[in-house]
Parts: structure tokens; sequence; C-alpha cells
């Protein structure tokens, strides 16, 4: 094992963000860790990295093991090229080492992977954007082979042919791997163990993705089953005590009192079973947009340059009511830019945009550019509607995951997942029935993805999409342009463009889960026909058993009928008694075979 966790727990000022987290990484896992914005996803990595130490719990690591950790790069030196910022990784390499004659090579291969032309090889640090720094800072991560890779939202900047290089290059390599991603196509094809933070805790589901869920949903269902037999054992168990009770006697008194604590087991036992919650997704609703003419949008034979740079040259776009397009292309092909020139925020070098009858727009940018970050939350969102009672705007903002005192936040300190949520919602109060969208999953959790996806296939308005997130284009748009050569072209299918570099396929996984299945099927079935067999004993002691309590009515009120003959009494005492001693002994008997049950299904559990 490379690590292990046992009990970390880590506070974070305001309250728990995971408790009694104890579990390892092995060689050839590659982890997918998925949860809720905020649930401490980041804080777990930078706790196995050793950049923070947990509040309780210890974190054991291999000796001599070498953990790689995305983090964000702070640029020094800003005048040394991109080659050298790379080439100097080199030093920290043994010489006369397979990975020290290989490591040119790699260099090469993750900066074109990376979508870096030979060209910016040579470029100052200094000239890249934000964007591309990032970018530079993943690469320069993967170029040493660590034993265990950390790897934070890895998928933010980069393209959907980076994106495939990535899966490749993850899935080839030979150490472990930790990724935090909502990029669904990423995570079907890397990973083979799943990780979630839910409720505090974390759960670990084995397998692909598919598995994951197919398996968590599972889980949930056998865990909410056995919360259900608990409360109805409990509820049986008190009407039997209070019955052994009420009818007397020194050896029903003992088996009431024996029934008490079982019921107080049993409460203890209810309060371990922990079920992963649904994912707090934000409640958007889009409302039902104004109808437009015909023709949305108009672009003709648009030209625009940057620092003498060529970016389109004659573009042509049509958009009709409804309709949906994505816009797709290599890093740095201008997407951003053609949506800054829809949105009136950057001028066509010569060209025309035109929008159609009674369009209005709205636009969310990759940056949240369109946010104040010196403003409070709830500020942002009022001044749009100033008629607003205070209650209602706070209700809103609910609905995207600000509440109580988190309105008053100021934006600047707002998480990126946070000035997502907050830039949509202030979109949506404009009430567009275009929508422009710049990576509006950047920084979203896995379930706020999906519930925006849904949202947005339901929109009965139009939409321009930028993604790289190859499921959620697929899903909403039906149309596509690709920027490519400074040209556009028109696609009806996102496959055509995807067709010339998707090589790399997930089958390994699905072989791999095959013979995971096949491995745990027998036994899988052999405990399940030992439980149907215990179910089916236990059936027939619960019979025997409201025979036995029928009987013993029967037998105390004939003794209220007899009270006055006494040898008819005795003869019923001895029938009471011997009904008594069977009674009891069903009791235990019904008592171990419940023991057994509950250790059988905690087995099957395993076999999800």
């Amino acid at each position: 094992m490379l690590v292990t966790l046992s009990g970390v727990t880590h506070d974070y000022g305001e309250g728990l963000l995971f408790n009694n987290i104890s579990t390892s990484i092995n060689r050839q896992d590659k982890i997918i860790l998925i949860g809720q914005n905020g649930s401490g996803k980041s804080t777990l990595l930078k706790i196995i990295a050793g950049l923070l130490e947990p509040t309780y719990g210890e974190v054991h690591r291999a000796s001599s093991i070498r953990i790689g950790y995305q983090v964000q790069e702070r640029i020094t030196d800003r005048h040394l090229s991109l080659m050298d910022f790379y080439m100097n990784e080199k030093e920290k390499i043994e010489p006369d080492t397979e990975e020290y004659y290989s490591f040119d090579r790699r260099v090469r291969s993750i900066l074109t992977g990376l979508e870096f032309s030979s060209e910016d090889w040579e470029r100052e640090l200094g000239s890249f954007s934000g964007g591309e720094i990032t970018r530079i800072a993943l690469g320069r991560l993967l170029l040493l082979d660590y034993d265990l890779l950390l790897l934070d939202e890895p998928t933010n900047h980069l393209d959907l042919k980076s994106v495939d290089w990535l899966i490749a290059f993850l899935n080839s390599y030979r150490g472990a791997v930790l990724l935090v991603s909502h990029d669904r196509h990423l995570i079907r094809s890397v990973g083979n163990r799943f990780w979630e933070i839910n409720s505090r805790k974390l759960w670990d589901f084995p397998g692909s993705f598919d598995n994951y869920v197919s398996e968590r949903e599972l889980f949930v269902k056998s865990a909410l089953k056995k919360r259900e037999k608990l409360e109805n054992e409990i509820d049986r168990l008190q009407i039997v005590a209070r019955r052994y009770r009420l009818w007397g006697g020194e050896k029903f008194i003992r088996q009431a009192v024996s029934k008490e604590k079982q019921i107080e087991r049993l409460k203890e036992e209810l309060e371990t079973i922990s079920i992963p919650e649904e994912g707090d997704s934000p409640k958007i609703r889009l409302p039902e947009p104004s109808r437009t003419g015909y023709v949305v949008l108009e672009v003709k034979n648009l030209h625009f340059s940057y620092d003498k740079r060529v970016v389109f040259n004659g573009a042509e776009i049509v958009l009709h009511r409804g309709e949906k397009l994505g816009i797709v292309g290599p890093n740095g092909s201008g997407k951003s830019t053609l949506l800054k020139i829809l949105a009136g925020q950057l001028s066509p070098s010569s060209g025309e945009v035109k929008w159609g009858y009674n369009v209005s727009w709205g636009y969310l940018s990759q940056m949240s550019d369109e946010l104040s970050f010196e403003k409070e939350v709830i500020q942002e969102c009022w001044e749009l509607v100033p008629d607003w009672p205070d209650f209602e705007i706070r209700k809103y903002l609910g609905r995207f995951g600000f509440e109580g005192e988190s309105v008053f936040k100021k934006v600047g300190l707002l998480s990126g997942g946070e000035k997502t949520r907050l830039a949509l919602a202030k979109m949506i109060l404009k009430k567009p029935n275009v929508l422009i969208m710049d990576e509006p999953t950047n920084n979203l959790d896995i379930w706020s993805i999906q519930s925006l996806e849904k949202v947005l296939m339901e929109y009965k308005g139009a939409i321009i999409l930028v993604s790289h997130d190859r499921e959620f284009l697929k899903n909403i748009c039906e149309k596509y342009v690709v920027i490519k050569s400074n040209k556009l072209e028109h696609l009806d299918r996102l496959e055509i463009y995807l067709e010339n570099f998707d090589e790399f396929k997930d089958t390994f996984l699905r072989q791999k889960d095959n013979a995971s299945k096949q491995k745990n099927f027998k036994e899988k079935r052999r405990l399940s026909n030992q439980r149907k067999k215990l179910s089916e004993m236990l059936e027939t002691l619960n019979i025997r058993e409201k025979e036995l309590e029928r009987s013993l009515e029967k037998l105390y009120q004939e003794i209220a009928l007899h009270s006055a003959d006494y040898q008819k009494l005795q003869k019923l005492q001895e029938e009471i008694s011997l009904i008594e001693e069977k009674f009891l002994n069903l009791l235990e008997e019904r008592e171990l075979l419940q023991k057994e049950l509950s250790l059988l299904d905690e087995r099957l559990l395993g076999y999800r």
C-alpha cells in the first residue's frame, strides 16, 4: 500500500469537513474523488500530499514514496522559456535510468498533447495567459514518474483533444492516481475506483463510473431497507416487552427486561447506519423565454485580429429560434473571443453580427467577469430586481446554494463554483431568450452539472455554448461549429469532430469489472441462498410465535372464567407453564437466527 488513512478527521473551524476516514491507496488504483463543492475534496488531497495535517487521525505513507501534487504554479522567472522551464525538471531525475533517457521525448509529447505548438516552446512564461499557465503547471507535474499523482480538476482550461490526450496518459501511467474531476468522459475512461465524500464520510466504490452509479444506488436502497427493518423490529420488540410486563410473572418480567436491552442495542445500531445523501444541486429554473423571430442570429463575413494574429477570417453563423449550438476547437482557436464578440464585449475588425427580432441574450463568461468582486452576493442580484423584498431575493439566492449569512459574503471571497452559481443566478434574473455560455461547468460539482444540464436540455430558447465537457455538449447541443485555421466549419454531430482523435477507449475497465463480477458471483449466490434459507426458518418461527401468543391469551381468558375452580386453575397453570417454556425456547432460537441474518446482510453489502 502506498498510503493508509486511519481515522482521519478534519475540522476547518466552522465544523467537520469529514470524519473518521479510514482507507488506503494501492499502486494500481486510479481513484476518482467525487463530492459537492465545499465537501473537502481539495483538503483531503492536501492531507494525503502531506501539505496539511488532519485535526485527528494519521496518514501513513510508504517509505521513499514520491507524491506529485497539482498546485497553482507561481512563475518566479517570467523571462524563462517554456522549454527551459520543463527541462529544469530533469535535474530531479537520477541519471542513467530509463526515466532520465526518455525525459526529452516525454517533454515534447506532453507539450504537444496539451496543445502547445513548437513556436510556443520558446515563448517566455510571462507571455502566457492564466489558463495557459494552468496547463503548463499540469504538464510540468506529468514530467516525472511519481508513485502517486494527485490532480485537482485537471481538465479545467483543456480542450476536447487535450482531455483525450490526458485520458491516454493517465491510463498508461505506472503509478497510482487520485484525481478530482467533474468531467464524466474522463472519469468513465480512467477511474477504476470511486471515492465519494458525503455527509462527512468517505464512501468507497470499486469499478467503473457506471458501476459506481449503479452500486451506489443499490447500496442506498440496501441501507434504507436495513434501517426500515431495524425500525420495524424495534417497534415489534416494544410491543412484546409491554405485553410481557402486562402478563407479569418472573419469567416474563425477565424477558421484558431482556427485550428492552435488545431495543437499546438496536437503537444504537440504527444510529450507525449512514447513507450517502443525494447531491444538493442548485434548484435552477429558467423562465419561459419570450418568443424571438425565426432567425435569432446572423454572423456575416466576420474578421477579427488580435496583436496582428488573425483569429477569424470570413466567419459565418446563422442561428434559428430554439436551436442549441456548440462551439468547439483547440485552445487558443478563438472560442471565447467569438462569444465576447457576440456579447458585444469585443468589436470585430470587420463583418456583421446581427441579432434577430425581440432577442434578449444573457452572457455567462468563463471567468465570471460579469461579477463585481467588491460587492456582496445579495447586492449583485438585488440591483437587477430592486422592487423585490428582502425575503424574496434571499429565497431566490437560496436556490443557488446561498443561504443564511452567506448572501452577505463579498463576491471576491467566493469559491470558483460559488462564483459560477452566482453568475448563473444573475443571468437568469435578466430573463434572456438566448443564452451565451462559456465553460459553465468549470468549478461545478457533478450534481450541479447534471442539474444545469437538465435545465438547458428543457430550455426552449436558443443556446450558444462553449464547453470542454463532452457529455454536456452532446446532451444539450444539436449542431456544432468547429473553429479551425481561422475558419468556422459547421457540423451536425460532435462525433464528426471527435473521430479525428478519439482513439482511447475504456474497454479495459469493462473487462476488469467483468472479471471482478465473475469472481464474486459464486460467493454472492452462496450467501444469498443461505440467507433465503434462514429467512424461511425465521418466518416459520414468527408464525409459531403468534400461535403460542394466541394460546397463552386464550388460557389467561379461561383463568378469568374459572377463577373459583381450583382443579381447573391448576390444570390451566400447568398448560401455561408448558407454553411459556416453548415460548422462551422459541425466542432464544429466533434471536440466534436474527444475529446470523444480520451478519449475512453485512457480508452481502460487500458484494453490492
